[in-house]
């Protein structure tokens, strides 16, 4: 696993898991908090995509609620609407996202810091949400880039 260029370093990154198995990680420095949202606080939006859940007040600043496992197009964690959801809150600018998740596995030190390249088979849609692979325990995750994110839902 050689670092290729253009590739940049990243050592702490937060875990999480979508749907059954898929696990992510994205860069610790953009995670702000981790809360559990009651459904009901969340203010639904007209016209948006469906995986976009609305907006929540967070410290009196709105934030986007995204159910990330419906955004890429695995089983939505939302549809289960009596349930707190997980979410995990991350800043990119001045812009902030909630991610709602299966479940958070906290943070780790990647086990080198060179993300290395997703392989080429990936849908082109996947490659440009994701910066690379970050390895874990000899894991690979996907490393998730939340500014990408929201440039597909604008």
């Amino acid at each position: 696993m050689v670092a290729t260029p253009g590739a940049f370093d990243v050592q702490e990154c937060f875990a999480i898991r979508v749907g059954e198995n898929v696990r992510l990680a994205l860069p610790a420095d953009l995670v702000r908090e981790v809360a559990q949202i009651p459904p009901g606080e969340v203010c639904p939006l007209p016209g948006v995509p469906a995986a976009l859940l609305g907006v929540v007040n967070r410290t009196g600043q709105l934030c986007w609620v995204l159910d990330l496992g419906a955004f890429l197009g695995l089983t939505g964690v939302a549809s289960e609407a009596q349930q707190l959801l997980t979410t995990i809150l991350v800043t990119t600018g001045n812009r902030r996202l909630a991610l709602v998740v299966t479940a958070l596995e906290g943070i780790f030190t990647a086990d080198q810091p060179q993300v290395v390249p997703l392989p080429q088979q990936l849908q082109q849609r996947y490659r440009e949400l994701f910066q690379g692979l970050v390895y874990r325990r000899g894991e690979a995750l996907a490393l998730l880039l939340p500014e990408t994110v929201l440039a597909h839902l604008e």
